[in-house]
C-alpha cells in the first residue's frame, strides 16, 4: 500500500484553492456583477481554503506516535465540513435549518486544527506537559460552549458568555505561552 503524504496533499490543495480564490475574487471585483453565482463560487473557494488549512494543521501530527487517529479524524471533519458547507452555499438543502450544522463543522474543524498545532509542542518537562494538556482542555471547552450556543441560537444568559470569554482568554494565553515556555525551559527544570 502506497504511503499518502497528507501534508503535501493539503499544501497543494491549499495553494490551488488560494490561487482559484484569488482569480475569482479579482474577476468578481473587476468584471463581475456580484451576482448569486459569483458570490457562491467565491464562498466555495474560501471554504476550500479554510477547510484545507484546518486539514493541513491536522496532517502535521499524522506521523506522531499515538496521534494518527486524531489526525485522521480532524482531516475527516474538515472534509465533511467542506462538503456540508458547499451543500449550504449552493442551497442543495434548506439552508435555514442546515446553517447550525455548517457553523458546528466550522467550530470542530478549527478546534481540531488548533489542537493539532498545539500537539506539535514536545514538552521538555512536566510543567510544560501540564500546561499543554490544560490548554487543550480550554480549546475543547471553548469549542463545546460555542457549539452549545449555536444549537440554542445564542439564547444563553449573560454569565454564559462571560464564562465563554474567560475560557477563550485562557485558551489564547495557553496557546501563546505553551510553546514559548517550552522554548525557554531547559529539560531539567519542573
Amino acid at each position: 500500500m502506497q504511503h499518502v503524504n497528507y501534508k503535501k496533499l493539503f499544501l497543494r490543495l491549499l495553494i490551488a484553492a488560494l490561487c482559484i480564490s484569488a482569480a475569482i475574487g479579482i474577476f468578481v471585483f473587476l468584471a463581475g456583477d456580484y451576482g448569486d453565482t459569483e458570490i457562491k463560487t467565491l464562498l466555495t473557494t474560501l471554504s476550500l481554503v479554510g477547510y484545507s488549512l484546518s486539514a493541513l494543521c491536522c496532517s502535521t501530527i499524522y506521523e506522531k506516535e499515538g496521534l494518527k487517529l486524531f489526525s485522521l479524524t480532524g482531516m475527516a471533519v474538515s472534509g465533511i465540513g467542506f462538503l456540508v458547507t458547499i451543500t449550504a452555499i449552493w442551497e442543495f438543502i434548506d439552508t435555514e435549518d442546515f446553517f447550525k450544522t455548517v457553523i458546528i463543522f466550522m467550530i470542530l474543524a478549527t478546534a481540531f486544527g488548533h489542537i493539532s498545532l498545539l500537539l506539535l509542542v514536545k514538552p521538555k518537562n512536566n510543567t510544560i506537559k501540564y500546561l499543554l494538556i490544560t490548554t487543550v482542555v480550554f480549546v475543547c471547552i471553548v469549542a463545546m460552549m460555542l457549539i452549545k450556543a449555536t444549537v440554542t441560537e445564542f439564547d444563553e444568559d449573560e454569565f454564559y458568555f462571560r464564562l465563554l470569554g474567560v475560557f477563550t482568554i485562557l485558551d489564547v494565553l495557553g496557546t501563546i505561552a505553551t510553546p514559548i515556555a517550552n522554548k525557554i525551559t531547559d529539560k531539567t527544570s519542573g
